[in-house]
């Protein structure tokens, strides 16, 4: 296979969360030990992303993270969640290039 004239070889690992793009906060992949516990974190680092083979698992994760994203809500009338391509470059490094974007918005608020 010939490789590209001038651009880096890249290779797409998956799909992660963006759950806070304003401060690039990811959905986070931490487990517990050989448990099958799910333990439900965020990250500031691409390298601790979780990472899901298919777009339609990393939309569907984003359920896991509705507290989450309620407590954002309580702050502001629009979160957005970015599912991204994870790729890794030639270079061995991590980026992510965006793929979807789900809105979520806070129609009303409870009355006291």
């Amino acid at each position: 296979m010939a490789k590209g004239f001038g651009s880096p070889r890249q290779r797409q690992l998956g799909y992660i969360l963006l759950l806070l793009p304003s401060v690039k906060v990811y959905a986070a992949d931490f487990s517990l030990g050989e448990s099958d516990e799910e333990f439900i974190g965020i990250t500031n680092s691409i390298e601790d992303a979780q990472v899901w083979k298919k777009k339609s698992a990393a939309r569907s994760a984003v359920v896991k993270y509705l507290d989450f994203l309620i407590e954002q809500l309580e702050d502001n009338s629009q979160v957005e969640v970015s599912i991204r391509k994870l790729i890794r470059l030639s270079n061995g490094k991590l980026k992510d290039e965006p793929e979807e974007d789900l809105i979520f918005e806070q129609t009303q608020k409870p009355k006291s």
